[in-house]
């Protein structure tokens, strides 16, 4: 009886250690997982944008001296129709759509020589601009100062 006993716990053992081998065999196989490509900070560059900035294609209507936009004077201002928005970074309170037209004021050394902006970019000229937004003190209206601009060509 002593040896049928032990003749039953070893192959009960046997059958464990089967079990558990095959159980070791699925588990390896179920983790290995695909890599994935972390983003390379030369990705984001190109798609990342200031907030309260949008960058946006514009046909030039008239471009005047001297004009005050909510209580800011400009040296220089264009009057543009919107053709396309490329890009808006976060926190626009008005939105920019195509098709409407916007006041632009100059902020830095192109504003100051009207004669030669007035020049480079004509009526109905395609331009690129870079344009920052800020809301005006009653918050009715919002100011467009230009960043910079390029003209296409």
């Amino acid at each position: 009886m002593n040896k049928i006993l032990y003749i039953l716990i070893v192959i009960g053992l046997f059958s464990c250690k089967s079990n558990s081998i095959a159980q070791e065999k699925e588990t390896k196989t179920e983790k290995t997982k695909p890599k994935v490509e972390k983003p390379k900070f030369s990705d984001l560059q190109d798609n990342t944008i200031d907030p309260n900035t949008v960058h946006l294609i514009a046909v030039i209507q008239h471009v005047t001296k001297n004009v005050s936009i909510c209580e800011k004077s400009f040296k220089t201002t264009t009057t543009v129709k919107v053709k396309q928005i490329i890009n808006s970074g976060s926190g626009i309170v008005n939105m920019i759509s195509s098709g409407q037209e916007i006041t632009f004021g100059f902020m830095n050394s192109p504003a100051n020589d009207f004669d030669t902006l007035k020049q480079r970019i004509p009526k109905d000229k395609e331009v690129s601009f870079t344009i920052r937004e800020n809301p005006c003190p009653d918050m009715s209206k919002t100011v467009y100062e230009v960043i910079r601009f390029k003209t296409k060509d």
